[in-house]
């Protein structure tokens, strides 16, 4: 399973209003500054800015205790997140991998579906469900997962391995070989120089030895 990308910062931007100026009347010619009120909507968007940044900050602290192998105390720093900020969707993958980690595949397939209902077009989610349902031995359902991953236009050596690897097991060899064979093209076509691409490349050459993450630490 493909290593995560980074928790991104997601920006709101605040409209804040400016200070009310009031003029006195009369004898009093005085100028007094009276600070304005929060319509509703303003006090939402700013309780929600100060619940991103508190998930954030959860999940910032949960990586580095996930860099030093705690995927445990991890877990529970991206659990916090997600009680912040229910819909900071970083904390849900980061929770997940966590939960890989750790051999928790139930617990990595609830945010892994949590994922894909808030975002059901990303491809790279739908490679890592397949690899944990393979590990439940949900094969059908694993495939399924690599057959969508691969519809959305991925262009990930390791999803066409992930399948290859299902395939072999249900006893397809011509669908295997032919997806073996495709994303040896694909990662042959890859920049070596680039990051991404040594993250990506195909890491076997035949059905049955199938790749997973990294598994030495928890990845943005």
């Amino acid at each position: 399973m493909k290593r995560f990308s980074s928790a991104v910062l997601i920006g709101i931007a605040l409209c804040t209003s400016g200070n009310d100026r009031s003029f006195a009347a009369g004898n009093r010619d005085a100028n007094e500054n009276i600070a304005s009120t929060p319509t509703p909507e303003e006090a939402a968007i700013q309780a929600a800015y100060k619940a991103r940044l508190a998930a954030r900050a959860a999940a910032d602290a949960g990586f580095f205790l996930g860099m030093t192998g705690d995927f445990n105390a991890a877990r529970k720093k991206f659990s916090q997140a997600i009680e912040l900020d229910p819909k900071f969707s970083p904390a849900y993958r980061l929770r997940a991998d966590a939960c890989v980690k750790m051999s928790d595949w139930a617990g990595a397939i609830v945010d892994l579906d949590t994922l894909i209902r808030l975002d059901p077009n990303y491809p790279e989610i739908f490679n890592e469900r397949g690899f944990v349902r393979r590990q439940l031995g949900d094969l059908r359902g694993a495939r399924d997962d690599f057959d969508r991953c691969i519809a959305l236009g991925t262009d990930l050596p390791l999803a066409y391995g992930n399948r290859a690897e299902v395939e072999h097991m249900l006893g397809d060899d011509i669908a295997a070989a032919a997806d073996i064979a495709h994303a040896q093209l694909l990662a042959a076509t890859m920049p070596a120089s680039t990051p991404s691409a040594r993250k990506n490349r195909i890491q076997h050459a035949s059905p049955g030895t199938g790749t997973s993450n990294n598994r030495k630490g928890i990845t943005r």
